[in-house]
């Protein structure tokens, strides 16, 4: 069946659900005229498909870009003029003020309930469409920085050293200190009861030094912990990062996709999409970089992010008989990441730091500086070669033509966002 069989059957399966609905406004019926107000996002939480029921299956007339409106669609039902707008701010559908509530109620429900017959169609173009690269990409870089920059923050104050100031604790245990002690409490007024004297003395300043001890040495278990759990989320924050960087920059270095390349690229998993991207063959320790950035994932990313299972199975203990139960990994990770009685130390914590850091760098400069300038400025990238050829060009004509398509592209965005037209 082809395209425009299965449009043509669309197009019946249509009409029954939006029986009563004719194309245009009655004669003499001024659109200025009619109000409207935001329609549910939860029943039309994707307006275009309004456009593309009415007006590519059912053939309504529609107007385009206007003042803060980006289309219209016009209909009739029942003698009830309606316009169904995407405006700059949300879905509208404009209606006489005098329209009966009941006849607006059901326009809602009819066209509601007809969409839901456009997604079979769509999800498999949807499809087609992601497999062959034409698709745009929301970059969200900031969002994820700032949520990685977040954990970061916590784990660094709570792991940081903090600067206690107590005084010295006497412990008075000898005749002498305790002869002392009363000298200098004659000229003080007596209190009242009795205060403890001697070996009770002793006794009640040693239980204050413990109680002191205790609370700092409580204080500090509690301050590894935070810090164990911040950076835990810090170790999952930057690698959700990661691979939302990656697919950024995979646009943004302008290189051609096969059909289907897409497709084949979200299926890799996260360190073939890194190699896709970086040139590891570069130098600068980038293979060595990508192995430590390895150990990460696998020694605390995925732990923590799958319930303590590991992938090389370190979670468990295998039973040797007379021995007792070994880590079924036995030494493969030996001598990487320093572990203690939390998972994540503040020495670890430093350590992965330095790492994510290294990365960053890895990403931002050499071949990665200039596609690295469009992740920075929010550009969403587009995937269809021509896009990818516009990236291409501007890379190889230097940082000024780099600069001077992101202020493109950006005024685009911005104009499209704000409806001016």
């Amino acid at each position: 069946m082809t395209a425009d069989d299965e449009l043509a059957r669309l197009k019946v399966r249509l009409a029954k659900k939006l029986r009563g609905f004719e194309s245009g406004l009655p004669e003499g019926c001024d659109p200025w005229t009619l109000i409207g107000g935001t329609a549910d996002p939860k029943l039309f939480p994707v307006p275009e498909l309004v456009l593309f029921a009415l007006r590519n299956v059912m053939g309504f007339r529609w107007s385009g870009v206007g003042e803060k409106v980006r289309w219209s669609v016009y209909a009739t039902v029942e003698g009830e003029p309606f316009v169904f707008e995407l405006r700059k701010f949300g879905f509208t559908i404009g209606h006489r003020q005098e329209a009966p509530p009941a006849i607006f109620k059901r326009v809602i429900g009819q066209l509601s309930s007809a969409l839901s017959l456009l997604e079979p169609l769509l999800l498999g173009f949807a499809k087609e469409q992601i497999a062959v690269g034409n698709l745009t990409m929301a970059n969200r870089m900031s969002e994820f920085d700032n949520r990685y920059s977040y954990f970061r923050d916590l784990a660094d104050f709570a792991f940081a050293p903090r600067l206690q100031v107590t005084g010295p604790i006497v412990l008075p245990t000898t005749e002498e200190d305790e002869g002392n002690s009363k000298k200098k409490g004659k000229e003080k007024k007596k209190s009242k009861g009795k205060k403890p004297k001697g070996k009770k003395k002793a006794q009640a300043a040693f239980e204050s030094f413990s109680a002191g001890l205790m609370h700092r040495m409580n204080g500090a278990i509690q301050r590894q912990q935070e810090g164990y759990f911040a950076s835990g989320a810090m170790v999952d924050a930057f690698f959700s990062r990661l691979e939302h960087r990656v697919l950024l920059l995979r646009a943004f270095r302008g290189r051609p996709l096969d059909p289907g390349g897409f497709t084949a690229f979200l299926g890799m998993t996260w360190d073939e999409r890194l190699k896709e991207v970086v040139d590891l063959a570069g130098g600068q320790g980038r293979d060595a970089l990508l192995g430590r950035l390895r150990d990460v994932k696998a020694t605390i990313r995925n732990p923590l992010s799958h319930g303590g299972v590991e992938n090389d199975n370190g979670a468990f203990y295998f039973h040797m008989p007379r021995i007792g139960a070994v880590p079924a990994n036995l030494s493969r990770y030996r001598g990487r990441l320093k572990m203690s009685f939390f998972p994540i130390a503040d020495s670890t914590h430093a350590e992965m730091c330095a790492l994510f850091d290294d990365v960053d760098a890895m990403l931002s400069t050499a071949e990665l500086e200039q596609p690295n300038e469009f992740v920075r400025a929010g550009i969403d990238p587009q995937y269809d070669r021509e896009s990818l050829k516009l990236y291409a060009d501007a890379l190889a004509d230097g940082p000024d033509a780099v600069e001077a398509l992101i202020d493109h592209l950006g005024h685009e965005w911005e104009r499209h966002a704000n409806m001016d037209y």
